[in-house]
């Protein structure tokens, strides 16, 4: 490195490299200290050692550049080393939470206005990013319900990731280079020095060779205009990257706003999901306690049809007796019968007898007579039965069409508890998808949280940087007035060289 501007860049980027790692330290502190307190929520065993190791590397630069008094060329890249593995340890550490820190080392390298230095930052950054969040995932340090498996963990957190740090790192470079060709095409305060003498050189010695002094003042007026010329390409490339910042700068708002109203809908989104949860759980209640219900009604019908089978048996009994009974009246009418036929012989045979048979003739009457008060009486007991044995018939009949009714509202019943059963299975079902989606929209709108913070934070950086470049443009613009001032005093000397020559 030979121009003078970049060599004095390098000596003020180491310090402001090793302050801005103090600083890093300072708000790495606050941090710990709200995860003590409870603001945050990262296990304190893990905290503590990404602390420890953290303020390890943070304060390596200082020790260096401000105790040491170290400005070799091989400072910065031990600076840079220190903010990759910084970067390394808290993604290993604390994983999720330390996303937008990813691009911390590339941003730092990008002081040096150094290509080489950016590209090597680069590589190291995406790789101590990617090992980083394979160790986390392997050691569980904060484990990320997103990615449960390494796959997952290379496609959707490596990847990406490592994708987009190459991306905004390309920025970075772009911007370096640019940087560095600017600040070459300036011209420094020891070359100034150096034009100044050899000015006041040639004025001394430009009594004893005229020509001399004009070749030199024609090479002077050369390198004013080169100079010129490249005060107003960095003019332009500096007003091209104010209209490009201004752009980002104007998208960056819109994204945020929309990211802001995302966030606002996920809100709604996740109070209805409660709301709906709630009603999903009482519902589940209502359902199992209707289960319960068709369960109780189901075994109160199955005892109605045991006690409905039990009657028509036993009507079918009644009904078998009853016939038998009848079988009974039939032998007893016959009985009854030839018994009237034998009181009525026994008569004929007293009358025969005259006065021996007149006893035997009384008996014989009332013989026929209790013979046909029997048959009387057993006629009307078999109307009597034939009468119960229809009313058997039509009761066992009924009997049966009350079992066939109630075994189809058995049937039915279980059908319906069938039904039951499975409408409560699918409340449950349902109830724990809601609160799946419910947990889902939670962790959603805390992502969108995040990245509206990130969104913030990056409109605010650019604005700096647009600030910065406003800066550069108005000390290009007075650099190029300066030199327009050299240019129209180089033509005046070379006026006074000519004269000079022709004295």
């Amino acid at each position: 490195m030979t121009n003078p501007v970049l060599i004095e860049n390098e000596k003020q980027a180491n310090k402001v490299v090793a302050k801005v790692m103090r600083i890093t330290f300072i708000i790495f502190t606050i941090v710990y200290l709200l995860n003590v307190f409870g603001i945050f929520v990262v296990d304190m065993k893990i905290m503590t050692l990404a602390y420890g190791v953290g303020s390890v590397f943070l304060w390596l630069p200082t020790i260096l550049v401000n105790l040491c008094k170290q400005q070799g060329e091989w400072v910065k890249y031990v600076n840079v080393l220190c903010a990759v593995f910084f970067v390394t340890m808290a993604v290993t550490t604390l994983t999720y939470h330390v996303v937008v820190l990813y691009i911390y080392a590339i941003a730092i390298a990008s002081l040096y206005f150094s290509r080489q230095l950016n590209i090597f930052v680069t590589v190291l950054s995406v790789f101590g990013v990617s090992i980083g969040q394979v160790a986390a995932f392997y050691l569980q340090t904060l484990p990320d319900k997103n990615l449960t498996v390494l796959k997952s963990v290379l496609i959707y957190g490596v990847v990406p990731r490592a994708l987009i740090l190459i991306a905004i790192a390309a920025i970075f470079i772009m911007l370096c280079q640019r940087t560095a060709s600017m600040l070459g095409n300036l011209m420094g305060a020891e070359e100034q020095r150096q034009v100044l003498e050899q000015m006041k050189q040639m004025k001394e010695q430009s009594t004893a060779s005229a020509g001399n002094l004009s070749h030199m003042v024609e090479e002077l007026s050369t390198i004013t205009d080169s100079s010129i010329k490249a005060n107003e390409q960095i003019a332009q490339e500096t007003e091209r990257m104010m209209l490009g910042f201004a752009d980002n700068t104007q998208q960056l708002e819109k994204t945020n706003i929309s990211i802001q109203d995302i966030s606002t809908q996920l809100a709604e989104l996740s109070t209805m999901n409660h709301q709906i949860a709630s009603l999903a759980e009482q519902v589940n209640s209502k359902t199992k306690e209707n289960q319960d219900k068709m369960l109780s009604a189901t075994q109160s019908m199955q005892q109605i049809h045991d006690s409905t089978e039990d009657c028509k048996q036993q009507m079918h009994k009644l009904g078998q007796e009853s016939t038998e009974i009848l079988g009974i009246i039939q032998v007893i009418t016959g009985i009854s019968a030839r018994t009237n036929i034998l009181a009525l012989n026994a008569s004929i045979e007293a009358a025969r007898a005259g006065e021996h048979g007149k006893g035997f003739a009384v008996v014989a009457a009332e013989i026929q007579k209790l013979s046909e008060q029997t048959k009387a009486a057993v006629e009307e007991i078999a109307t009597i039965i034939h009468q119960v044995v229809q009313d058997t018939e039509q009761t066992k009949a009924a009997m049966e069409q009350s079992a066939s009714l109630t075994q189809d509202g058995m049937k039915t019943i279980r059908e319906a508890e069938s039904s039951a059963a499975v409408i409560t299975t699918s409340n449950c079902e349902m109830t724990a998808q809601i609160l799946s989606m419910d947990e889902i929209a939670e962790l959603v709108r805390e992502r969108s949280r995040e990245v509206a913070a990130s969104m913030k934070q990056v409109s605010q950086n650019m604005q700096e940087s647009y600030g910065s470049i406003e800066h550069v443009t108005a000390a290009t613009q007075e650099n190029t007035a300066g030199t327009e001032n050299i240019a129209a005093m180089v033509q005046q000397i070379q006026v006074l060289a000519e004269e000079l020559a022709d004295m």
